[in-house]
């Protein structure tokens, strides 16, 4: 094999990690947000019956505690932490497409293509991820990206054919 062959399957193993990680990072992300936005709907529902229930019972103490509700429900409202967690949820699907994309380039159909055919798809991957790196929600939280690593290390998405 050529030396210009064995670069592009480095650049596709590249393309592959990066896409790996990136799609890890939004996972993790985006579950955080989706839990972060089951507790902002859940928590006023639950104070709001709660506050009924004590109002209804003729403890007017209760009364203002609505307003706690509401104020959590604003939160929700501007913060839109379901929202977040669909965009991050919708990058890593776009990232594992691009990992699989990457790794079949080089594992299966390099083969039957030429070397400029391979380049230029190689080159079509990196601009895509780079493309997708602009577009996507940012991953600058740095508890994700460590437990991303530490998810990694461990293996957890190589296939089991691949471990024998």
């Amino acid at each position: 094999m050529s030396e210009k062959i064995n670069s592009l399957i480095n650049e596709c193993k590249q393309i592959k990690e990066d896409s790996e990680f990136t799609a890890e990072v939004h996972h993790i992300i985006s579950r955080k947000l989706s839990q972060k936005s089951f507790w902002f709907k859940f928590i006023p529902a639950l104070v709001t019956v709660v506050s009924a229930y004590k109002v209804i019972s003729g403890n007017s103490a209760w009364a203002w505690i609505p307003m706690i509700s509401g104020l959590i429900t604003v939160l929700n409202i501007f913060l839109e932490p379901g929202k977040e967690a669909k965009e991050h949820l919708f990058s890593a699907k776009q990232f594992i497409v691009l990992k699989h994309e990457a790794r079949s380039l080089w594992e299966s159909f390099k083969d039957f293509m030429n070397e400029e055919e391979f380049y230029h798809n190689v080159r079509r991957l990196r601009e895509k991820y780079n493309f997708l790196v602009q577009i996507v929600p940012a991953t600058d939280d740095k508890k994700a990206v460590a437990e991303a690593q530490k998810n990694l290390k461990t293996g957890i998405h190589i296939a089991d054919f691949r471990l024998k």
